[in-house]
């Protein structure tokens, strides 16, 4: 195929076929019709080494009540409770990314001070019986943004893929951490039909509110993915810091995506940002639209976390630096 050029989610998903090939499942169980699907029983081979068992990530979900993200797309099974099948899944990177640094002094301490200078450490959340330096698919304390009876996380609710608190020199700050790997997205109105309606009922008086946002575009232009995802973020990042949830002053909805997506960082999906900021991404679309910019949102590469890691514990971290070079190349 000379000449031609793939997407980066074709590259990454045939990076992830060719990386399945060396895992110790039976080749004769692996799926064969698309490389990056792993054979059904065998999703936790998805996972980082560490993860997998009975002491692992499937137990940390569970013990939270925590949905994994599956598809039918992915020929996940109906009514399965583990991770997906699917080896190009931004949620399952998220979590082979953040949750074996959970035990390692300073390791998520690294991943934060590559996005803000300040923080000094990373406190435990203690919530329900449970106690973690991160948590994933964080909806925030008691229920989600979408009313007090939506307290489900990972599924039809507002979630962060990510979340900590880090000390900081000015004090506690929250990260709402939206985990990206081969994303892109169309232009798909969200505020058409009745789901639109709900979704205006749901979210445009909270975006008027809002303290975090300077008004310069419309609520509707926000309807579209991926931009539709961070004004939810950045919602839920206001309610935190309003109702000082675990002690925060101040939060930060952080975008982690692979500078080579390229789809997913310049394909600008609402026609509105399009017409009003031509030519700019969609980080640079989102700081428009923001009071404090800065404070309030950034994007980030995982290669560049992983960095952070390595220089301040890489002498504690070899199989995972080494695990995630080899799968995802960061």
């Amino acid at each position: 195929m000379s000449g031609v050029h793939l997407s980066f989610g074709v590259r990454e998903r045939k990076r992830q076929a060719a990386f399945r090939t060396g895992l110790t499942t039976p080749s004769d169980a692996i799926g064969r019709r698309h490389g990056h699907l792993l054979a059904l029983g065998y999703e936790e081979e998805n996972l980082f080494p560490a993860l997998r068992g009975e002491n692992g990530a499937s137990r940390y979900f569970a013990e939270r009540n925590i949905k994994w993200w599956r598809a039918t797309r992915s020929g996940d099974a109906v009514g399965g409770k583990g991770p997906t099948r699917n080896m190009a899944s931004s949620q399952i990177a998220c979590v082979n990314f953040l949750l074996p640094l959970v035990d390692i002094p300073g390791a998520l301490t690294a991943v934060l001070k590559a996005v803000d200078d300040d923080v000094t450490g990373v406190k435990d959340i203690k919530y329900q019986g449970t106690s973690s330096p991160v948590e994933f698919e964080w909806i925030g304390l008691k229920h989600a943004l979408e009313g007090p009876s939506v307290k489900s996380r990972g599924a039809n609710s507002t979630s962060v893929d990510a979340f900590m608190v880090a000390e900081t020199t000015a004090g506690l700050r929250a990260y709402l951490m939206e985990w990206k790997y081969v994303e892109e997205y169309q232009s798909e109105d969200k505020g058409e039909g009745q789901a639109g309606e709900t979704r205006r009922r749901r979210y445009a008086h909270r975006y008027k509110e809002s303290p975090s946002f300077n008004g310069n575009a419309p609520f509707d232009a926000w309807l579209f993915d991926p931009f539709y995802q961070i004004l939810r973020l950045r919602l839920l990042a206001d309610r935190m810091v309003r109702r000082q949830e675990l002690g925060v002053a101040d939060a930060r909805v952080i975008v982690v995506v692979p500078n080579e997506n390229r789809a997913y960082r310049e394909c600008v999906t609402s026609p509105w940002f399009r017409r009003k900021y031509p030519d700019q991404t969609v980080a640079e679309i989102v700081r428009q639209t923001l009071v404090h910019p800065q404070h309030a949102y950034g994007s980030i590469s995982p290669s560049l976390l992983a960095n952070s890691v390595r220089e301040r514990c890489g002498a504690n971290l070899a199989s995972w630096s080494c695990y995630l070079r080899e799968r995802y190349g960061w």
